[in-house]
């Protein structure tokens, strides 16, 4: 159903309000894309031609000189002098976090909200429910100190860990800081994914489940067989926002990673920034080179465009998913 009927359109008044709803959505859209047509085009301009004030809207000497750069450090693994480790390393780190947290908050988020939706009686779901809803109503920054502290910690929450009643001896904990789990661990759970399935899975009849139930089929034959089918909408939804949300972070790994060898990429790019508008705080003369050959601002915004590269790809793997949308009680 259109906005506008198509009966009365050749009407001026309507004719205007029609170009005045294309001209804000077409300004909205301009407004959106531009800092992607600034990042793109700023990755081709020479590194002089960066600094130029004001500052040019198109590269009048385009030149791919920061994308040769980032080729040979990743072909030769070279760029130690500014990145500490090759390029690669980051890069793996990035993927090694994002598909771990990928492959248990999915899952976890699934059967929490299928449990939530088709399992509990009313009251508990109620409860239940209200609960994994109320984590999304504390704000992100509140929880920092207390998740930090569990772990380095764990499972202890406080600074100091607990004696043993009646001995000298502290209860036994383990620090997760400067690994792979310090990230992964707090992305286990996701309040908006348990919104988003058990709104999906309260559109599916229990009629349906109910018939399945009175065939013989298990709950978890009724998942394989049943639910998943039906849920590759929400599974596409829930796998792009995951995906970005993991890929992007950057807060939580720069408080909980110090070892630059476990950096993911996003953080090693904040420290390239860094050394690049400060060089005296620790950029090789070594680097001089690149930065003359194109590892200045440009060459960031060349590693921008590299690392929201795999966004773009799952995007447009899930693209048909996507634009079924998903159904939630109340609204689409």
């Amino acid at each position: 159903m259109s906005l506008i009927p198509k009966v009365g359109r050749e009407h001026w008044r309507m004719r205007i309000l029609l170009f005045g709803i294309s001209f804000i959505l077409w300004m909205g859209v301009i407004i959106h894309l531009y800092p992607v047509y600034w990042m793109f085009t700023t990755s081709i301009k020479h590194w002089s031609e960066v600094y130029k004030f004001p500052p040019t809207l198109y590269p009048h000497r385009p030149t791919f000189g920061a994308y040769k750069l980032i080729y040979r450090i990743l072909g030769s693994g070279r760029g130690h002098g500014i990145l500490w480790h090759p390029f690669y390393v980051y890069l793996k780190n990035s993927v090694i976090m994002v598909g771990a947290i990928m492959a248990l908050q999915i899952p976890i988020s699934f059967l929490v909200g299928y449990s939530l939706s088709k399992l509990h009686k009313p009251t508990w779901n109620r409860i239940l429910f209200l609960f994994f809803i109320g984590t999304m109503v504390v704000p992100y920054q509140i929880s920092l100190i207390p998740t930090y502290l569990i772990l380095k910690h764990f499972p202890f929450a406080s600074r100091h860990v607990p004696n043993i009643p009646f001995t000298n001896i502290p209860f036994p904990t383990h620090n997760f800081l400067d690994s792979y789990w310090a990230v992964v661990l707090p992305g286990l759970m996701s309040g908006f994914n348990i919104l988003l399935f058990k709104g999906f899975f309260d559109t599916i009849p229990d009629e349906i489940i109910n018939a399945a139930r009175l065939d013989g089929s298990s709950e978890l034959g009724i998942l394989r067989r049943i639910i998943l089918p039906l849920s590759k909408p929400v599974l596409a939804v829930v796998s792009y926002f995951t995906f970005s949300g993991a890929w992007n972070q950057f807060l939580w790994p720069l408080i909980v990673l110090t070892k630059r060898e476990i950096w993911p990429l996003s953080l090693a790019m904040y420290h390239m920034e860094q050394l690049l508008r400060y060089p005296t705080l620790g950029l090789d003369p070594s680097a001089i080179e690149e930065l003359e050959y194109g590892y200045a601002w440009n060459g960031l915004m060349a590693l921008a465009i590299v690392q929201s590269i795999p966004v773009f790809i799952m995007f447009i793997i899930f693209r048909e998913q996507l634009m079924k949308g998903i159904k939630l009680r109340g609204f689409k």
